[in-house]
């Protein structure tokens, strides 16, 4: 017999986990806030989209045991590091050579011609970092759930799954209606300075994963 006590705890608590667990920015993250300055809520939004796809494809991953047998491999996870910088130099480039100077911030200060949705995918879904949230998630609080009954494992994750969008809902509305009403060249210096950490941060991760999967 079902307890909606119980299941007003898992949507809470599922909702609250993922609100909070997607409010610090990774790369997918500043990839969005960089094109909702940009190019506005729509196109920041769908990098959001993305990363949240990717994350729960590594949610039904990991809960069928999946990336247990990827992972098997040592050099697994330094393969990711390496493929992870190349998307983001990948991303930053395509954004550089679509660049079109003297438009206006409304109709969008550079033009970025690669998918936002597929961007957001592979740079989380290719992040190192992803996998290992999401496995300890699974082992604590979703694990919790799982052991209550099956309805309320789907709750919790359903209920996490709509916190994360939630936050990079309001996050990118705030992004692209702040910045419209600061200078242009405000909003275009800070799209570059972020386009400039992304590209080193690709670099960055290039390095230290060919350093683990050689040393």
């Amino acid at each position: 017999m079902f307890s909606v006590i119980n299941i007003l705890k898992a949507i809470l608590i599922g909702f609250f986990t993922g609100f909070v667990a997607s409010i610090p920015l990774g790369p997918s993250g500043l990839e969005s806030v960089s094109r909702s300055i940009s190019k506005g809520f729509k196109e920041g939004f769908k990098v959001s989209l993305g990363a949240v796809s990717a994350d729960i494809t590594y949610i039904v991953i990991i809960n069928l045991g999946l990336f247990t047998i990827l992972t098997r491999n040592p050099k697994f996870h330094s393969l990711f590091w390496i493929v992870s910088g190349i998307v983001l130099i990948i991303s930053n480039k395509i954004s550089f050579t679509a660049k079109k100077p003297g438009l206006n911030l409304e109709k969008s200060i550079y033009r970025r011609s690669s998918n936002g949705f597929l961007t957001g995918f592979l740079i989380t879904f290719l992040n190192p970092t992803t996998p290992s949230l999401w496995i300890a998630l699974s082992g604590t609080i979703f694990n919790v759930w799982r052991h209550h009954g099956r309805i309320y494992f789907i709750f919790s994750i359903s209920s996490m799954i709509i916190g994360s969008i939630t936050w990079f809902c309001f996050l990118n509305i705030l992004v692209s209606k702040g910045f419209k009403k600061f200078k242009p060249d405000l909003a275009n210096n800070t799209t570059k300075i972020l386009d400039y950490f992304l590209f080193a941060l690709g670099i960055i991760f290039i390095i230290w994963g060919s350093y683990k999967l050689f040393f």
